[in-house]
C-alpha cells in the first residue's frame, strides 16, 4: 500500500514506497511485510524437506560410501581401510552439524522477522526447538529403517550445530545493533 504525502511536497518524494504500517521494533527498523515473512518460513520448510530426504534410505552409510570413497581415494590416495572409514564418518557427522546449523539460521531469521528484531531470545528458542524436534524425529525414523540406524549421538550433533549457530547469530546481531561510543 502506498501512502501519499501532503500536497505541499511535489516530485518523486511525494509518494513514499514504504508500507503504511509504521510499526517499528526496538532498533527503530520497520517490521517486514507479510510476504517477506512467508518467504522466510518457506525457506525453512524447504530446508526441512532437504534434511528429511537426506535422512532417508537413499543416503544410508552404504549408499553414500559409493560416492564418497572414490573421492577420498582421489584426494588422499591409498590409505588403510580403517583410516578411510574414519574420514568417511567424520564427513558424514560434519554433514549433520552443518545441515542443522543451516536449519537454525533459517529458522532464527524467519522467527525474528515474524516477531521483531528485539526478540532475539525468542527467535533463538524457536529455532532450537525446531532443530531438536526435527533431529529427534529424523533419528527415530532412521531407527525404524532397515538400512539406517537412529542414534542419540546424531541428535546431539544436530542440536549442537543448531545451538552454536544460534549463539553466533545472537552475538553478531547484538554487536551490529550496539551503537559505538562517540568521543566528541
Amino acid at each position: 500500500m502506498r501512502r501519499v504525502l501532503p500536497a505541499r511536497e511535489h516530485g518523486p518524494s511525494a509518494i513514499e514506497n514504504q508500507p503504511a504500517n509504521d510499526a517499528a521494533d526496538a532498533f527503530g527498523q520497520r517490521r517486514p511485510e507479510r510476504g517477506r515473512i512467508a518467504r522466510a518460513w518457506l525457506w525453512v520448510a524447504c530446508w526441512v524437506g532437504v534434511i528429511w530426504v537426506l535422512g532417508g534410505d537413499e543416503f544410508s552409510l552404504a549408499e553414500t560410501s559409493r560416492t564418497i570413497y572414490p573421492w577420498l581415494e582421489w584426494l588422499i590416495g591409498d590409505v588403510d581401510p580403517g583410516t578411510r572409514f574414519k574420514i568417511f564418518l567424520a564427513i558424514r557427522k560434519s554433514a549433520h552439524f552443518v545441515e542443522y546449523a543451516i536449519l537454525a539460521i533459517l529458522t532464527f531469521r524467519a522467527a525474528l522477522l515474524a516477531a521483531s528484531r528485539n526478540h532475539l531470545a525468542t527467535a533463538g528458542w524457536v529455532a532450537l526447538f525446531l532443530v531438536a524436534t526435527l533431529a529427534t524425529a529424523d533419528e527415530a525414523r532412521q531407527a525404524l529403517s532397515n538400512t539406517r540406524s537412529g542414534s542419540p549421538y546424531d541428535v546431539a550433533i544436530d542440536v549442537l550445530g543448531g545451538a552454536l549457530s544460534i549463539v553466533g547469530l545472537i552475538v553478531i546481531t547484538r554487536r551490529m545493533h550496539t551503537a559505538p561510543e562517540s568521543s566528541a
